[in-house]
């Protein structure tokens, strides 16, 4: 459900701001990062993701094998080997299996740099996390993030 903004008539972000972004998008990283399926799938990879978003701007650091997930200036502190950037629409589309990620990519809606070949292979697990971010979403009564 688009928002709009009555001055302007524009859309506007479905986040107010970064804090809901870290909560809501933060939040189910975090679970992914501590479930076993995710553990196993990035033992000994190294991945580290930076997740960049704007609208509201943001930026989070997932570290997989060190099981922690680091938002605002603290994302900064841990170096990464992947990087993803994406407005924070489109991520809460994608967390919720509404955005397909190659057509986003080849759309630009989606950049992705550095070490691909691992960052893609963990798109098959994603549906755990679709499913903890929507499932926050609904406990929340955040009906207005839900993409239909």
């Amino acid at each position: 459900m688009a928002r709009y903004d009555d001055a302007k008539g524009s859309p506007m972000a479905v986040f107010k701001d970064a804090e809901e972004v870290y909560k809501y998008i933060g939040g189910a990283f975090t679970a992914a990062v501590n479930d076993p399926k995710f553990i196993e799938a990035t033992k000994g990879t190294g991945l580290v993701i930076r997740l960049i978003q704007t609208d509201p701007d943001c930026e989070m650091t997932i570290d997989w094998e060190g099981q922690k997930v680091l938002t605002g200036a603290a994302a900064d502190s841990v170096p990464h080997n992947v990087q993803l950037r994406m407005s924070s629409d489109n991520s809460n589309r994608f967390w919720q299996g509404k955005l397909n990620f190659t057509l986003a990519m080849a759309q630009r809606k989606v950049k992705l740099d550095g070490k691909r070949s691992v960052a893609l292979k963990l798109l098959p697990l994603t549906g755990g996390i679709f499913e903890t971010y929507l499932a926050t979403l609904q406990a929340d009564g955040r009906d207005d993030l839900i993409v239909s």
